[in-house]
């Protein structure tokens, strides 16, 4: 859930969520592009300082609360 709402709040689009296999759990599926590819390798990979890794803790929490929205629908 932290890497989908890092990625959502830096405005990548979700193409829909998908269940697993694990029971109750699911997914998020984003739209590829360049910029998501990016943001990813930054994500797993990156410096810690990366600019690009910085959230305001207001988009974060923004993200995050849409995205449990789209959860629970």
């Amino acid at each position: 859930m932290i890497a989908a709402t890092y990625l959502y709040a830096k405005n990548q689009q979700i193409a829909g969520i998908n269940p697993t296999d694990s029971p109750g759990k699911k997914e998020f599926a984003f739209i590829r592009s360049d910029r998501l590819d990016e943001l990813e390798d930054k994500y797993k990979f990156g410096d810690r300082n990366a600019p690009d890794l910085l959230v305001p803790v207001h988009l974060y929490e923004h993200a995050r609360n849409e995205l449990l929205d789209r959860l629970n629908d």
